[in-house]
């Protein structure tokens, strides 16, 4: 069972290192971390993130798009920084290429509290190709994803998603995010994924709370794994 993530040499130092000793201590498997800084970890395989074929091109076709950036008329926004949320869609690919294994995607800003049993986590797929948090009406809510290489179809489903960003599909999309490409892809692929939080629906009002959004809490994972979104993990 593996684990996968990446993150900043800021992030590193403000939340991930947290991350990576609760992974270390309560995942049932190994961490893969792909760094775009020279990183040495105990007990961990540290990738070079630029070594991931197509990255070099794709962020240097954006480096010089303020949009892609999140730079928008009125400052800044998150959904259109594909600078930098695009880059787990590039690590997920890669590991998923390399193993038979199921993987699962953990933000580095997730924390694992206790213990996961491995079992749980190969029960939640059901025997399909994805374990996600849906929200319908929303974009999926992609800090934490299973992925099954041996499911039906998943080659499909890992082509249209690293598509999504090699044929510049994700620029064509209402939100410039991994959360977008991932949701496309499920689409268009038409492969089988178990959704983890069926019950999510937006009310008729579309106001929301900030944790209302935040579906992993009420899943089988919310008992294990913890997701500091946003001003959380700052703190």
């Amino acid at each position: 069972m593996i684990a996968v993530t990446t993150f900043s040499k800021t992030g590193y130092e403000k939340y991930a290192g947290k991350m990576i000793e609760s992974v270390k201590e309560n995942w049932p498997g190994k961490l893969i971390v792909y760094s775009e800084f020279p990183l040495e970890i105990d007990g961990v395989e540290v990738r070079d993130f630029f070594s991931i074929p197509g990255t070099q091109a794709f962020y240097q076709y954006i480096r010089e798009v303020p949009a892609a950036h999140g730079k928008v008329e009125n400052g800044y926004d998150y959904n259109f920084d594909a600078w930098k949320f695009t880059r787990k869609v590039f690590a997920q690919y890669d590991v998923l290429t390399q193993t038979d294994e199921k993987v699962y995607w953990l933000d580095a800003d997730v924390v694992i509290k206790k213990p996961i049993p491995e079992p749980l986590l190969e029960d939640v797929f059901e025997g399909k190709a994805l374990a996600y948090l849906g929200r319908a009406g929303f974009y999926t809510e992609t800090g934490v994803i299973g992925f099954n290489p041996q499911a039906e179809d998943f080659e499909k489903f890992l082509a249209y998603y690293i598509g999504c960003l090699r044929k510049g599909i994700l620029f064509t999309l209402k939100r410039w995010h991994d959360c977008e490409a991932f949701d496309w892809a499920v689409k268009h692929s038409g492969v089988d994924g178990k959704n983890l939080s069926p019950w999510f629906k937006i009310p008729e009002s579309g106001k929301m709370k900030r944790k209302e959004l935040d579906v992993l809490r009420n899943t089988v994972l919310g008992e294990y794994i913890q997701h500091f979104k946003g001003p959380k993990k700052e703190k």
